[in-house]
This record gives C-alpha cells, structure tokens and sequence, in this order.
C-alpha cells in the first residue's frame, strides 16, 4: 500500500526530483486551503514535469499539499492533501495519465453525481473526457489489497460504484477499477477495464442476449447496464488497455499482445494466482479437481507454445467480449495444445481448427459457400459441444459448453498477463501441483510424489561439481519415474553453477542431456511444462514405460539417475512383452506362473538402473524399506546391487516421510561398478578356484588376502578352512557352530530325506546309504560357502564404508529431523515447513516457499556445501574422501562397513543388508553360550473373535503388552479375559506360572513373569525354560540381555521380534544350581530397590554384578 511513509519513494521512482519552491500568488491563492502554513516561500516540494502538455505534478510534504496542473478541475480540497491513503493511488494514476499523454484539460477529479448516495449519488474519482468534451473513461482508484479487492466484489454483486457512476455519464465507453501499490522499490499498478461496447457478432449466436445499445435506447437504468455485463457478457474485463507503453491516449483496448506485454510474477502474485484459480472452481461448482487440474496443464502448455511460436503476437488470451467470442476463443487454445503436444512430447492430437475447414471448400464449384456454412454448423456442434481438452465440466451440449466458456475464460484471463518461460525457478506450477497432490493423483499405483526438501536432499548429496568439473562430455541424466518433474528441475537449478564455474558450455547443452521417463499421461505433460516454467526447456519427457525397450534410451550411456519409482504394482510384467522381460535377470527367480501376481515393480527398476549406467555413474534412488530385508525376488535384487554398484550410503525415512502413504522407505545412493574388469565375474572366478583348491593365480592377483578376511570374518582359521576346499573338512572346522548349523539343516532336508527313504538292498547297502548322505551334506556345504565367500568378496570390494543414516522414530524428533510435516487439517492439508516464520497460515505458497527457511540435519537450504549437514558426509563418501561425523550428526549418522552388514553366520544368506547391524553385540562369559531358541520352547498367542461374545469376559486373564510394561518381574492381572470356549476356539495358548511373556512388536524385549495360568495376543511370546534353564534365571539374563532383541528386530514400519529372532540371542547358560544362586541374589537386590529410593540406573548396576560375582 502506498502511504505517507513510502510515499516519497514512490515519487522518485515515477522520476519526481525534489527542489526548493516558490508558491507564485495565484497558487497561493488556488492551492493553499486555510489552514496551510504561512511560511509559503522556499518550500522543498517533489515534482515532475510533462513536457508535451506544458504541465506539472507537485507534492509539497511540508503542508501535506498534492498540486495538480492547471486544467485538471478538483471538485474537493479533500482530494489534494495526505488524509486518505487512497489519495496517493488518485495521485499516481494522474501522473501515469499525463505521461501516457491525456491532456491535462480533459481531466476531472471528484465529480459529484446528482442524487445524493444513492443509487446515482457519490464521486467519480477520475473523470476522462475526448476531444469532444464527452466523458470517455470512468476511473475508481482503490489502494492495493483488500479495498481494491473488496471494490471488484461488489462490481461482481450488484455493480459498485462505477456502474453508479456511469448511470450518470452514458456516453462513457470504458470503466476501470484502478489501484496502485509501491513494494520492492518498485511501482505497480492493476486495473481491471469493463468495455461499455456490443460485440455484434457475438450478439448475432443467441437473439435472447440483452445489448448495451438496447439498454440505451429503452432509457435503462444502472442496473439494466449490470444486467447485460453480467449475463450478456459474463462480467468481462481486461486487466491491460490504458496504461501500457503501445496504447495511445484515448485508444483504450487493443488488438495485439507481445511477450513483453506479460510479467514474471512474485510470490505475492502467485498466491493471489492460487486463490483466484481456487475461487473459479469454487464459484462454478468444479468438483473434481483431478480433472481440474489437467485441463489446467493442458492451458499451462497451449501458453508455452503460445510464448515460445506468437511472441510478437500472442493468442493465449481473452481479447474482450468486444473483440473475441468462445468459439473462436476455444479454437486458438486447441491448435496451441495440440501443436504443443506434437512438439514437445511426440503425441498426435486429433483436432481440426476452423480455417482447415474453411480451406477444404475452395475447389468448390456449387454454392460452396451455403455447403461450407452448413457442414461448420454440424462440426461446430461436433466440436465444441462435447467433452474436450479444456473442459472443466462434463460438456455435453451447448448449455454446458456455454457454462464451461466462463470458466475457461476466466482462468485464461487468470493466467494470460504472466509469463512462464523464466530463466530462474517460477515455482508456480510445483506449488500448485502440490496443493492437489493430496487428492490422490496417482497413489494408487503405488506411487508417491517425493516432498521438496527430499528432493532437495538428495540432489544435493550427489557429487555433481565433480561429476561436472571432471565429464569430458556432458553427462546424461535420467529420472525414469519423473512424475511432476522435481528432480529434474532441481538437478538442472543445482549445476547452473558448477557449469559456468567450470565449463564453456551453454546451461542449454546440459538441460539437453536431461531425460525424464513418465508413463502416467497427465503427469508426462506436468513435467514438460514444469521445465518450460523453470526455463529448462531442453529437458526430454518421454511418455514411455520406462521398463520397456525404447529407442530413445540407450543402455550404460547415463551418469547420473535420480528417481523415486512405483512399488507394489500389480500385474507390472503382463504389460511387457515377453522379449522385454527377458532382458532382466529377475526374470530367473520369477515362474511363469508369477508374472500376472508378480508386484514387486521395485525390483525391476533397481535392475533397470543397473542396465542404463555406465561405469562410475551414480544414483540416489528411494525405495521402500522392505528391499533391505524381504525374501524371494528381494534376495535377487539384492544380489545385484552387490554385484553391480558400490553401495555408498543408505538414507532411512519413517512413515512420515511422504505423507499418506504411511510406508518406510530407504533411498540407496549408489556408483555403478565398471564392467572392465568385471568385479563380479572376478570374483565367482576366484570362488571357483579355491573351492577347486586351486591357488595358482593367488600370486596373479592381488586379492588372495580376502580369503583370509573372510575366515577372521567368520571366526574360523584358514588352516581349517582350506580343508573344505579341498574337500575333506577336519573335525575342527565341523566342530564350528555354523557348520553344526549346516548339518542340522541339510541332514533333514528334503533331499536329505529323500535319500534316508531310499530302499535298502544288497547293492544299495546301509553304507552306500550314508555315504551318499554324507557326500550330499559336504557338497551342500560347500555350496552354501561358496556363496557366502563370492558375496563376502564383493561386499569386502566395497570402496568406502557404507554411510547410514536414520530418521528418528519417535514422531516429534522425526518431524524436525525432515523438517516439515503433513497436516490433514480441512483447507490446510498439504506439507508444512517447520520453521518457515509466516504470517497467514492459509498462505500455501509463501508456505512452499518457507523451505528456504528450515532447519534440518538433512541440508541447509541456502548452502548446500554446509559441512555439518547429512548431505555434505554423502557427497564427501562419494568423493573417498575422509571426514569426521560431526557431534551434532552423530545421533543419525554413522558408519560401517558393508560386509558387517551382512549376516554370514547363518545357514543361508540371505544378503538382507542390516542398517541396525552396525553395531555387533559381543557376549563373554566364562559359561557356555548357547542360543536361546536352544534353551526355551517359544509359545506363540492369538486373540479370539472379538464379535463372538461367548470367546470373551470370562475368569482366564488374556495379556497385552500394556499389562506387564511396567518393570515389575510378575504380572498376575490383565485389563481383559477370555473364556474357555475362546481359548480352545483361538491360537492362543495358557501360559502357566514362572513362564516368560516378551513383547514382540512395537516396543521389543519388554518381560515379565506370569503370576498365574495366563492367556496372551499375537504381539507377545511366551518362554519357557527347558529342564536345564530356571525361568527365574531366564527373567533376568534377558532383562540384562535385553539390547540383543532391539538390535535384531526387523520391520518396516515398526520394529518386530519373529521366531527367527531366537537364534539370534546369544545367552551364558551357567549350571542349575548357579542359576538358582543367581536368582537369589537379583531377587535380594529387587527387595533393595522397593524398599528404598534406589535409582533405575545403580540398581541396573548392582543386578550386573550380580552375574559378575557369580
């Protein structure tokens, strides 16, 4: 708003100069109302001169004074002085008036009109008559904002003050509602023109629509006038005709627009922008903002092409109902569509413009016109009065395409004056993007968009100066699930730099290397047109499945992938074609039966990125957590990205990452490994031979010390190991556990079983029998090692420690580590930017913008290379180089080596890759250790029908977790009960008194005794001791032992404890009778502890010395 206390900025900035002025005595007369001060001579005033109408604007700041030139007639004295804010824009207006070049003469201000404040009553602000003296243009000046705004309402209503205002000055052919405002050292200004002329043509499409002309002749009165704007003309205006620099005094309206017609627009622009795009489909009852949205894409694009092919003459706009029609108007934006999507993304459109029509009767020779008239009548009809790509409405008919007209001209008129192709980041269309994401545009295929900061993120960690300073050519980069574009357009605003501190190049040659993948339609569309808004207009989006074989791509040619795929979509392979499924190596773990069921889409598009990276290049690619840990095809998938990549870091997020979708995910930033030489054929070669016991090439090769890696690894001597490979394994190396394990399981295989059910003859002897047992356990063995070893070898290959790093689980710690969260709250759901400092909560944009102002360990948004941010560690792993983990990060982010993330104590390898694991637990005692699935049978629990009410309210307590999370050794008493009947009828089981109950899921390892026969849920185990183990004693070493759960839970959304997790806990298991001992002693410390005020931690200490002692 201007105000007196910007006003003299204001003045500078329309080129007034502050000078010494002496009042002459006739404007002393004139100007100076009483109660000036006397002092008139040597005044400092502002002022500026029109040259070509021999006249002045003045501001006298000492007496407050605003002095117009003669000829301009002031009806009130109230208009000249500083009392009214709204002076000021009257003020600017007239300046803006005089430089245009209207005389001085023609001029009114403050005419009073006849009848008082009613109906005809008020004053017109600004009066512009012609040369003939007869009013010409009506002119309201409003200050910036709400006033103005509230002035266009009640033009929308019933009119305002200017149809009144008119009632009194007919001949006036133009109204205009004006305001200006002063920010960023800059002056603005906004109108909105009504033209007060009939478009006859216009008029000749319905003989029911009211005229201007007929109004005036039957002598109508100011809401006659309303009445045709309103439903004549819909209420329409242009927001450019006065004051722009080729529109000539006393020419108002024009015929031609150019590109620098049209401005960038602010974030204050763009709000407004949202609102008023939000508004329309509010005001029209455009319920299905998907489709909304879309159409409003399919404008967004039909503008580029419009800026990019017309710049001196656009055709993207609403010309005014005097000049334009709805016809004519719909047919230019179709054309600009369809030229757009043939040119930018390689689709044909199916659309005949009205002058092809035209064009195809000129050979005619019979009445070619009345033919050519009679068929446009029917393809008129065929054409526009159904659905199309501009439809906002379910158009049917010429009603509905009547109804759909306004609307579409109304967000045309929304959008026509700002310009989209910018050369900085216009985040227009991402915003408003954003705030329909939440609709659900595409979650149900398992897909979701990726948050600003994420995006952000992860770009940011990649080592792109590098990548840029050290590329003899420039490298390629692909998103192959580009969705709305993000990482793209973020990719391309975060090299401009690197670029032009470094290269020659054009930044155009390098967006040109940038290729995005979307087989979503309406998103295709999004990501083109978000990279001509974000001036990255070389950017590629191919409508393709980006699985499928493309022309287009070329395998092992991409340096950098960046992308957040699809997971979990159902019958993903049935739409490949047979030879394209082949080409991935999943294939082999996949039966043919599988391909209609098969959705694990992730999968592929992990194998996919293998395929399209060269050698060196590197990816950051978000995945769901379950990758990590999930068997069957997950186990594949795994072994390729061991095979193929360097694994260089691991960002884990919690389920409030991505807002809706509640799941956990994992984003794996990764280098591709280069095929020369082939590591991974390399090292299957090596296996080979040392299996074969072959150890000629160990001197060829300057790798044989992994062999010896891999036994310390293990905790096996080599000497005993090279027994194995040669085949005859020594009682020592089978005396190890795991080669106990290995025993176990294969002697009870099934083809283990197989040959145990063998018949027994005279030439199949007992000893035959055992022999080929024996043989077939040693061969299984040996198997089993030998792809431990291979996967050990390329983990060991690994050239880096791994970099993790992990969300916080609890909520509000995960929150500010992300530094946004989702509100669901009714007209404000969305992202919010925790941090960002914002004045109206409802302002989505400014809130958008607000992530330059949080604070997250993720990144800082205004310097990427912060050294005490995640994404600096990451890029500095990328680089080898060597960095301390700063103390401020050291709670999410640490390191480790990728062998110590596998688990190679097991029977079969799973390649799960443990982000908990990092940190191995050691247990020593001077007692046997045994596993404690050795050591308790493991009882599961249930919960009966909860609708059955004959299973509940019963005299048998039925545990939950919340029962015994307390820290008391016993629990005797449960919050609910079941029956006998639910008991026997459910897969829960009694546990009886001293058993063990452990929480499995949630909140792991939390124990206690039962008291008395007990039943328990699914969440819960229950223990008990064999004959050589006290449960006494099984209570207290796994309250000591309790970490071994935490770190062995597995999960993707919420850490869990399995059956499997049993053979994982390591327990001493001392003698009976030193068990019983132990439990004497803790239970004499638990008696301490409730009969005094003993802290949580000196009693944890004096139960440790407990076990020491004893």
């Amino acid at each position: 708003m201007i105000t007196k206390d910007n006003f003299t900025k204001l003045l500078t900035n329309l080129g007034f100069t502050k000078q010494t002025y002496n009042y002459s005595p006739i404007e002393t007369k004139i100007e100076r109302p009483g109660n000036i001060a006397e002092e008139i001579d040597n005044t400092e005033i502002y002022l500026k001169k029109f040259q070509s109408q021999n006249c002045e604007l003045k501001v006298d700041f000492k007496n407050h004074l605003l002095i117009y030139p003669y000829g301009i007639v002031s009806n009130r004295e109230t208009t000249k002085n500083f009392t009214q804010n709204e002076n000021f824009v009257i003020f600017e207006c007239v300046c803006r008036l005089l430089q245009k070049g209207y005389s001085p003469n023609h001029i009114e201000l403050e005419k009073p009109m006849p009848g008082g404040h009613h109906d005809t009553g008020g004053f017109c602000d600004i009066i512009i008559k012609d040369n003939n003296n007869k009013p010409y243009l009506l002119i309201e000046c409003k200050t910036a904002g709400k006033e103005f705004d509230d002035a266009w309402g009640k033009m929308i209503q019933k009119g305002g003050q200017l149809f009144n205002y008119y009632n009194s000055y007919r001949q006036a052919e133009y109204l205009c509602l004006y305001a200006s405002d002063f920010s960023d050292e800059q002056t603005k200004y906004f109108s909105h023109i009504i033209y007060l002329k009939d478009n006859d043509e216009y008029l000749l499409s319905d003989k029911k629509l009211l005229s201007f002309k007929k109004v005036q002749d039957e002598n109508g009165g100011k809401d006659d006038y309303f009445k045709v704007w309103k439903e004549t003309y819909q209420q329409d205006f242009a927001t450019v005709g006065i004051f722009e620099p080729d529109i000539a005094a006393y020419h108002v309206g024009r015929q031609k627009y150019s590109i620098t017609d049209l401005q960038e627009v602010d974030n204050d622009a763009i709000q407004k922008k949202y609102h008023e795009f939000a508004t329309i489909l509010r005001q029209h009852n455009v319920s299905g903002r998907e489709n909304a949205f879309d159409k409003l894409v399919n404008l967004f694009l039909a503008k580029i092409v419009d800026e990019t092919t017309n710049p001196n003459e656009l055709m993207f706009y609403w010309k005014g109902a005097a000049f334009d029609d709805y016809f004519d108007f719909q047919d230019r934006l179709q054309k600009m569509y369809k030229d757009g999507m043939h040119k930018f993304l390689g689709e044909t459109v199916t659309y005949i413009d009205n002058e092809t029509i035209k064009e195809t009767f000129h050979l005619f020779k019979n009445d070619p016109d009345a033919t050519r008239d009679k068929i446009l009548g029917y393809f008129r009809e065929l054409k526009f009065f159904t659905n199309n790509d501009f439809a906002f409405l379910d158009v049917h008919n010429e009603q509905l395409f009547f109804q759909n007209a306004i609307i579409l001209k109304k967000i045309v008129q929304m959008l026509q004056d700002i310009r989209l192709k910018t050369e900085e980041q216009n985040q227009f269309l991402g915003d408003l993007f954003e705030g329909f994401l939440d609709q659900g545009v595409k979650q149900s295929e398992g897909q979701f968009f990726t948050p600003m900061p994420i995006v952000k993120f992860l770009i940011s960690s990649l080592p792109l100066e590098n990548l840029i300073k050290n590329s003899v050519e420039i490298p390629k980069v692909i998103d192959y699930a580009c969705g709305a574009g993000h990482f793209l357009n973020e990719y391309a605003q975060q090299i401009k730099p690197f670029v032009k501190t470094h290269k020659a190049d054009e930044i155009g040659n390098y967006y040109a290397e940038i290729t995005g993948i979307e087989k979503e339609y309406r998103l295709s569309k999004v990501a083109k047109v978000s990279a001509f808004m974000y001036g990255q207009d070389e950017i590629k989006i191919i409508y393709k499945d980006a699985l499928a074989l493309n022309p287009e791509i070329k395998d092992s040619s991409f340096s950098v992938l960046v992308a957040n795929p699809p997971y979990s979509v159902k019958g993903f392979l049935e739409t490949l074609t047979e030879k394209e499924r082949n080409r991935f190596e999943l294939m082999n773990a996949i039966d043919t039966k599988q391909i209609i069921s098969n959705n694990s889409i992730e999968t592929f598009f992990i194998e996919r990125a293998k395929q399209l990276l060269k050698g060196g290049g590197v990816a950051a690619i978000v995945l769901p957590s379950s990758i990590l840990s999930n068997g069957n095809i997950y186990i594949k998938c795994r072994e390729i990205i061991l095979k193929y990549f360097d694994l260089v870091a691991i960002a884990e997020f919690g389920s409030g990452t991505f807002g809706k979708t509640g799941t956990n995910t994992v984003t794996l930033f990764l280098r591709r490994k280069s095929d020369h030489p082939d590591l991974a054929e390399h090292y299957q070669n090596r296996v080979e031979a040392w299996f074969n016991n072959d150890f000629s090439k160990d001197e060829v090769f300057d790798d044989s010390s992994l062999l010896n890696d891999y036994c310390n690894h293990i905790g096996i001597a080599i000497i005993d190991y090279k027994t194995l490979l040669n085949g005859t394994p020594n009682e020592t190396l089978l005396d190890c556990d795991i080669f106990k394990e290995y025993r176990k399981a294969f002697e009870n295989d099934t083809k283990a079983k197989n040959i145990k059910k063998k018949r027994i003859t005279t030439n199949y002897t007992k000893e035959h029998q055992q022999t080929e047992l024996e043989r077939y356990i040693l061969d299984a063995m040996i198997a089993a090692e030998s792809e431990k070893l291979y996967f050990y070898l390329l983990a060991a290959s690994n050239p880096q420690p791994v970099l993790i790093s992990k969300s916080p689980s609890d909520n509000k710690a995960m929150k500010l580590f992300l530094g946004y969260e989702w509100s669901g709250a009714k007209g404000s759901e969305g992202i919010k930017y925790i941090g960002a400092n914002l004045a109206d909560d409802e302002d989505m944009i400014a809130a958008n913008n607000g992530i330059s102002q949080i604070r997250t360990p993720l990144f800082n948004p205004k310097d990427n290379t912060d050294t005490d941010k995640i994404n600096t560690l990451i890029r500095q792993n990328f680089k080898g180089e060597k960095f301390q983990i700063p103390e401020s990060l050291t709670e999410f982010v640490s390191l480790t080596r990728l062998v110590d993330m596998i688990d190679f104590s097991r029977v079969n390898i799973d390649k799960v890759l443990r982000t908990s694991a990092v940190k191995t637990f050691e247990i020593t005692s001077k007692y046997p250790l045994f596993k404690l699935s050795q050591m308790v049978e493991i009882i599961s629990g249930g919960t009966p029908d909860t609708n059955n009410s004959t299973y509940w309210n019963g005299d048998i307590p039925w545990l939950s977790v919340a029962d015994f999370n307390n820290n008391n050794r016993f629990v005797d008493s449960a919050e609910k009960h079941i029956t006998k009947f639910g008991l026997e009828k459910s897969n829960t089981q009694l546990l009886i008194k001293g058993d063990i109950i452990i929480s499995a899921r949630g909140t792991v390892g939390v124990l206690a005794q039962v008291a008395r026969p007990m039943a328990f849920n699914q969440s819960c185990y229950g223990l008990r001791g064999t004959k050589d183990v006290d449960n006494g004693y099984l209570y207290y070493i796994l309250c000591r032992e309790g970490e071994q759960f935490r770190l062995n839970a597995t999960g993707s959304k919420f850490p869990a404890i399995i059956r499997k997790t049993f053979d994982d806990i390591i327990i001493p298991l001392p003698s009976l009778d030193i068990q019983q001992q132990i439990v004497t002693e803790c239970e004499k410390v638990d008696e301490e502890y409730n009969s005094s005020r003993m802290s949580i931690q000196e009693y944890k200490e004096k139960i440790a010395q407990v076990f020491e002692d004893l």
